[in-house]
This record gives structure tokens, sequence and C-alpha cells, in this order.
């Protein structure tokens, strides 16, 4: 039975596309190939990983949709900003912050990161500017309100 109380727990990939062309507009071809192959189907919540082409493309071809970024693709992006070997407890909190619904504990682990002074400077610059400034598109905090 499938229950409708948490359906961006559930999906269905629809399509696949390989191109050597990652451009915004080549995308939203495919996209609205897509969209117009199946015009009942209109997605609440599409994820994608962190490429800014696919997600512009999403959003100009559905634009009512929530537009979720992929756990694995935001925290492959994250670890290459950072040697996470050499800072593991870093990492370890990182992803524990990443994947928590939890706000309580959501709020602490930045708090722990942002003040911790062993913590390299410019991964709490980059923490805050690319990735709290989309906290809609990827915290299971936001996405549970």
């Amino acid at each position: 039975m499938i229950r409708s109380a948490n359906i961006s727990q559930i999906g269905v990939p629809v399509a696949w596309m390989l191109t050597s062309s990652g451009m915004t507009d080549i995308i939203a071809f495919f996209v609205k190939w897509v969209r117009d192959a199946s015009p009942s189907v209109w997605p609440g919540v599409l994820t994608t990983d962190c490429d800014q082409a696919q997600i512009a493309a999403l959003k100009s071809v559905y634009p009512q949709s929530w537009i979720f970024l992929c756990t694995w693709h935001m925290l492959h992006t994250i670890q290459a900003h950072f040697i996470t070997n050499q800072f593991q407890a870093l990492w370890d909190k990182i992803k524990a912050w990443v994947n928590t619904d939890d706000v309580a504990k959501f709020l602490k682990i930045w708090d722990e990161i942002s003040s911790d002074p062993s913590v390299p400077q410019s991964v709490v610059k980059y923490l805050a500017t690319e990735w709290l400034q989309v906290l809609h598109m990827w915290s299971k905090v936001v996405r549970k309100t």
C-alpha cells in the first residue's frame, strides 16, 4: 500500500539521458520531449544531482515542481572541496548534518562545524554560501515541513 503522507520518499525513474553536451537548452529539449510524451503526468518532486544546467532545465520545463538534490551527489560534491581523510571528524559531522531530519540536531551540528576553530574557514564559507543558500533543495529538515 502506498501512502500519500510522505510521497517525496518514493519515486520512479522516468528517463535517462546521455549527451555530450550539458547545456541547459539541450537538457530542456529532452525534458520537454519526456513531458510532451506523457502530458497527464506532472511530477510533484524531481531529484537531480548538483548540475546547474540540469536544475535550470527542470525549472523551465516543470516550474511548479519541487527540485531536490540527490544526497549522494551532494556529499560527493562537498567531498571534492577538502581532504576528508585529513578531517575525518568534520566529514562525519557533514554527513550527519546532511542526513538528519531533526531540526535541533541540524542546528547543533551546523553550530559545531561553523564555530570549531579546527575546521578550515574555507570549508565553513563554502558550506554557508553554496549549501545553506539552497537548503530547500536538500535538507531533510526543510522537506519535513
